[in-house]
Order: C-alpha cells, then structure tokens, then sequence
C-alpha cells in the first residue's frame, strides 16, 4: 500500500484543490504580497533577469523556478500560482514519508498518509497554496531538505537546503538545526561505540559525555573527523551565508526599513499558542501529561509566570504594518483583544505556559539533540521578527508536528483533520464573500490569513 499512497496523496491533493485554486484564480489579480511577487515572477519567467523590485526582501528563489514555465509560454498569473498549487502537492508526499520514517513502522502507513493529509489542510498553509507566495515552496524545498537529511544523502540534502535558503533566508536556521543535530548525534554515537552501550544510554545533557569526549584524544579526533565528513557540504552553505549577513549588515535584502530586527520574546508564546491549537490531536493526548508536569513543578512553573509576565510586559512589540493592515487575521485578533483590553496579555501568560507544556510533553519522546536544536532554533527564526505574522509560524509549526508522538489514530486525530477541514471551509468563504476597498487600490480587498 506504501506505493499505492505515493501516488494516491499528491494526485488526490491537486485534484482536491483544483476547482478552489480556479475560483480563487478568478477573483482577483493580485492578493496583497502578491502586488511584488507576481510581476517580479513574471519578469524572471520572460527571462528578464535585469528586472528587480527593491520592496522585495527574500531571495530570488521564488522567481527563479518560475523559469520552469518559459517552456511551456504559460508567463502567466494562473501559470505562477499553479507553482504553488503543485508545490503543496509535493509537499503532501513528502510529510508522508517523512512522517512514516519517523513512525519507523509503529503507526502503519494509512496513519502516516492521515497524518500528511492533516499537515497538508493546516489552514494557513492551505490558504497559500492557492497564491503565488513563498510560503509553499519554502516549505517544499525544506522539506526535501529534511527528506535527504534523515537518510544521511548529505550532499542532496546540502543543495535542496541551499534552495531553501535561497526562497527564504530564515531556512538558513533549519539547515543549521541540522547540522548541529548531525554534530551533537555523530558524539552520542562515537561515544557509544566506545564504551560498547546502546545510543540511547549516552546523554548529551549530562557531564559524562564530555568528561569522556575531551578526557580521550582518539576519541575527539575520530569525531571531529566523522563530523568533517558529515557537515562539509552544510559548511558550504553556512559560511557563505555569514559571509552575507557581515557584508549585508542584516538577513533582510532590498528593503530593510519595514523588517528590521529587534528582539521580541513574546513571538514564542503566540507559537506556541498557534502549534497547541491547530496540533488538535497533539494537545489532547498530552494535555493531562502537561497539566501534571505544571502540578510537580509548581514553585518553577510560578517563576516561570512571573518571568513570562516581565517579558510580556516589557517586550510585546505591535508592528505598525500589524496596526494597519486589516486583511490580516491577526490585525481582528490585536484589534479586537491584546490592543482593546490592557489585560488581555497578561492573561494569556498561563495559556502561554500550558501550551508550552503541551509542546514539550509531545516532544519528549525525542532524542537529546532535537530537544538542544529545536528551541533554539525556534527563538532564532521567530524573536527577531518584530511583525505577527502567521506564515512565520508554518515551517517551525510542521517540523514539530512531524515529530510529535505517535499514539493510535483514534477520534483526537479524525477531530484535527475535521477541525482544519472546517476552518478552510470558514476562511474560504470568508475570503470570498468579505469585499471592502483601500484607497488608490481599484481592486477589492479581502481577508487572508
């Protein structure tokens, strides 16, 4: 059944899709960002490389693979949109194999393929599967990224990563993630294979492993040497990006006035809200866990208040674009919440740390090295956006939940997929019926995601 769903989850997907992607193909030109991205991929499709926006931020990744088309003559709107259309398609078959390589087995592959189908309908993302954004095809290229690195292909797996980079700059964070996972896993093995124990009985958040690494020089070099083999072709993109960030002064190319970095704490909080409410399946199954860790924790979990509290108080930054943009969600939620009710963001700070509980203890199953890069990782791509944005939220949001605890399916799982079904459904006809306009701007605007 394994080749069966191979071909059934992508063609199924577009298939799916398609009579959505046409009406909201026909709706309108432009949607938002798409006022850049769309000219900017026609150019580079007409082979026109000498045209650049400078309001553009990201690399040219997106516009490059809009090349792919020129083939074809089909430079058009629909022609670039359908790039993401198809990315999510990818994108399908891709969280199914990486989710069944980490169920290794345990969960059959009808759950992985359930498990891929609710990724793939996670309404943020879906939404943007249907606009000629980065989004999907960032996603597409990391996850291919992921796919290679699990099986160890290191050099496929530097050059998918690399194009990852080049849709996103941020990615750079997840290869990086990576390579420190493969670094801090090569030592968990050297030393296991010297002492002659089990992987899983070396702890890399301990002193033992250490003590034992520098205490014996043959074993240093031999894993400095095991980890030269790994992460060369990493190292080849990493440098060269620092390299980029010295020269650049910022991550940010073309227009670096409405997305300069500064610290934003709080960015982790609204994630973890984000992950433990649209992670339906993930929530309920851990929520008692979480809720008993906070009750044999108490004193640390009320300093954590208090800490949370602080950083809430001192560090919650609103984006003038957050204020002003009403075809945004997040503009109602701020509007209509954390900026109409002083206390509003104060009393989310135990929704907070719940939530967090909720992520940890859907995580705990993993090995040392995950737990040391992924929440790192995520205050990397995430503090430092001062702007609450959703889509920022997307890629984190699915490497956790591919590695979220495998349980039996049951109703929680049926409940999520229901759940993120209904919500596109609502966000769908929400886009479709809610019309209002913006000065200068004869089209009709709508809400998105």
């Amino acid at each position: 059944m394994n080749g069966s769903w191979k071909l059934v989850l992508p063609v199924g997907f577009v298939l799916y899709s398609l009579p959505l992607f046409l009406r909201v193909n026909g709706t309108s030109d432009y949607v938002i960002d798409e006022e850049f991205h769309i000219p900017q991929g026609l150019a580079f499709c007409r082979k026109e490389f000498d045209v650049w926006d400078q309001k553009i931020t990201t690399f040219p990744g997106l516009y490059l693979i809009a090349l792919i088309l020129n083939p074809f003559n089909m430079c058009t709107v629909t022609g670039l949109r359908m790039l993401s259309l198809a990315g999510a398609g990818i994108n399908i078959l891709l969280l199914y194999k990486i989710r069944r390589r980490i169920l290794a087995g345990t969960g059959g592959n009808s759950y992985a393929a359930h498990e891929a189908i609710t990724m793939s309908v996670l309404p943020p993302l879906y939404f943007f599967s249907h606009l000629y954004y980065t989004d999907t095809l960032s996603l597409t290229m990391v996850l291919i990224f992921i796919n290679y690195w699990q099986q160890e292909a290191h050099l496929p797996a530097a050059v998918f990563g690399a194009a990852s980079v080049l849709m996103r700059q941020t990615n750079i964070v997840w290869v990086c993630m990576a390579t420190g996972m493969t670094v801090l896993d090569t030592l968990v093995q050297q030393c296991a294979r010297t002492q002659a124990v089990p992987k899983d009985k070396i702890r890399l958040i301990g002193k033992e492993l250490w003590i034992q690494l520098f205490s014996s020089p043959q074993l240093l070099c031999n894993c400095i040497l095991s980890i030269l083999a790994r992460c060369c072709f990493y190292a080849s993109i990493i440098l060269p990006f620092v390299g980029f960030l010295c020269i650049n002064g910022s991550i940010v190319v073309g227009d670096k006035s409405a997305h300069e970095a500064s610290l934003h704490v709080p960015q982790l909080f609204y994630f973890a809200v984000f992950a433990a409410g649209f992670g339906i399946s993930n929530s309920m199954r851990q929520f008692r866990p979480a809720v008993e860790l906070i009750r044999r924790n108490r004193v640390f979990f009320l300093l954590a208040t208090l800490l949370v509290l602080v950083v809430v108080h001192l560090n919650t930054e609103v984006h003038p674009y957050l204020l002003a943009d009403n075809r945004h969600y997040t503009f109602y939620i701020w509007s209509r919440l954390y900026g109409r009710f002083w206390w509003f963001k104060y009393a989310m700070v135990p929704v907070y740390l719940l939530s967090i509980s909720v992520l940890f203890c859907g995580l705990r199953h993993m090995p040392d090295s995950f737990k040391l890069m992924f929440p790192l990782s995520l205050f990397l791509v995430l503090c430092f956006q001062r702007l609450l944005e959703l889509r920022y939220f997307l890629v984190p949001y699915i490497l956790f939940r591919l590695n979220t605890r495998h349980t039996r399916k049951g109703y929680a799982e049926w409940l999520e997929l229901g759940a993120h079904l209904l919500l596109n459904v609502a966000t769908f006809y929400v886009y479709f019926t809610k019309e209002f306009y913006w000065q200068n701007y004869h089209a009709p605007q709508r809400i998105i995601w």
